[in-house]
């Protein structure tokens, strides 16, 4: 890759620690440095090229560096859990309800031939 001058070759190098050294994307890294989102792209694209390396996708975390997990915040996880788990049956027992009221319209529609459905539009 040939850069022109002394300031692109710096901006590359910064692009290029940013990306494999940080884990910084290419949004990121335009808008950190003065250079354009495409350009960051070819050149880190270069770079893996010549270098045989891949592309850094997101910023790794340290797993030892995780907060652990408190009693409280595993009681209030598997409250949310539940209260998830009682609202899904409970959407499903609604939608059951919806079909069925659906299907007993449509059975009194044609049973009776009359149109119990509103139709579309206001009547003046």
């Amino acid at each position: 890759m040939h850069l022109h001058t002394k300031k692109q070759r710096q901006y590359f190098k910064e692009v290029i620690r940013l990306h494999y050294e940080k884990g910084y994307g290419e949004d990121r890294i335009s808008r950190i440095l003065p250079i354009g989102h495409s350009t960051v792209s070819r050149w880190i694209a270069i770079f893996a090229a010549e270098k045989g390396k891949k592309t850094v996708q997101m910023h790794k975390t340290n797993p030892q560096k995780q907060p652990s997990t408190s009693t409280t915040q595993v009681k209030d996880i598997q409250s949310l859990q539940a209260e998830v788990s009682r609202l899904q049956a409970q959407l499903k027992h609604e939608r059951l309800r919806a079909d069925a009221y659906e299907e007993m319209i449509q059975v009194a529609e044609s049973k009776f031939n009359i149109a119990i459905r509103k139709k579309a539009g206001v009547k003046r």
